[in-house]
């Protein structure tokens, strides 16, 4: 068997020539909507069709799967959050943080072609590596030779492209003590010693080597004196993790707008609420007990139906 789409269509149980026809115009299996960015603008989603969407996902369960990642990629691997990447960190004194500009569009399917043509052995050995290879998984997993946002092998093909850049930077930042880590297109390193001002052209240089560049509108350094920010995320002086007090208070304001107007999608308070009780077990669990008494003791099921209409709220608003 020398074609991959062969492969792909005995393991779907689907005919050569439909697989062939959604990889021949796979650019068109795509739906695209905008959503805001936070400091203005719009980012483009696209989103593959479910036909597409399922070739995608066989690529990455079976392929994308084999490739090399990085210990220092904290973004899209099984185990992974935004805590465990904030806990790397949290002794640190100093830190460094650089944005890749335009990441995911940035990757193209020749940089993962290179890749995969690096990494045959691997594949050969796991009877995976056919004559169309390249073509196919350019195909399904590219719109336009680039990388979309909003795809299910995006993720993980952003980390197999990082590899090499990683693991200079694990390395290197090892060799002077120091930590180095990557979410997605955010770049930290942190010390509990004093950081060079020549680490911002190191890592730009590296960027280049690659085809990225770095956001100089989000490169900055910080130090134990200031507020110490990482993805979104507050340490405190005692190297505890915090969602930050404006964070805190914009999620108190859900609640209560829910539990008392009826007002907010639950959804959107529930993961919140959610996202603060991984954060913060304990803010949380004070949060459950202080609007206890506005919804006759369940919170969450009151967040989930919305106000009782014959309860009697004492106060308008929370004392924040």
């Amino acid at each position: 068997m020398s074609s991959l789409i062969n492969r792909i269509s005995t393991d779907l149980k689907l005919k050569d020539e439909y697989i062939n026809s959604i990889v021949r115009r796979s650019n068109y299996y795509y739906k695209d909507y905008r959503i805001p960015k936070r400091n203005g603008g719009q980012r483009r989603i696209s989103q593959a069709s479910p036909e597409l969407k399922t070739l995608q996902y066989w690529i990455k369960a079976n392929i994308l799967s084999l490739m090399p990642i990085s210990k220092g990629a904290f973004a899209y691997n099984k185990g992974s959050s935004i805590k465990k990447h904030v806990s790397f960190h949290k002794d640190a004194y100093f830190i460094f943080h650089t944005d890749i500009k335009d990441f995911f569009p940035s990757i193209t399917s020749k940089q993962l072609v290179d890749v995969l043509i690096a990494n045959q052995g691997v594949l050969k050995t796991a009877g995976l590596w056919f004559d169309d290879i390249t073509d196919v998984i350019s195909s399904i997993c590219f719109r336009h030779n680039h990388l979309c946002i909003g795809t299910v092998s995006s993720p993980a093909i952003c980390n197999i492209i990082m590899y090499s850049f990683d693991e200079y930077f694990v390395d290197y930042c090892n060799s002077h003590n120091w930590k180095y880590s990557r979410y997605a297109d955010d770049i930290y390193i942190s010390s509990r010693e004093y950081l060079p001002c020549s680490l911002r052209n190191e890592v730009n240089q590296k960027l280049q080597e690659i085809g990225f560049s770095s956001n100089d509108n989000k490169t900055w350094f910080c130090s134990k004196k200031s507020q110490r920010k990482i993805t979104g995320l507050i340490l405190t002086e005692k190297g505890r993790i915090s969602v930050g007090l404006e964070r805190r208070l914009a999620i108190k304001k859900m609640v209560y707008d829910r539990i008392v107007h009826g007002r907010g999608d639950p959804d959107v308070v529930l993961g919140n609420l959610a996202f603060l009780k991984d954060i913060e077990p304990n803010v949380y669990n004070s949060f459950l007990i202080k609007y206890a008494g506005y919804c006759e003791g369940d919170v969450i099921a009151a967040i989930k139906s919305g106000p009782n209409p014959n309860l009697i709220v004492k106060f308008d608003f929370p004392d924040i």
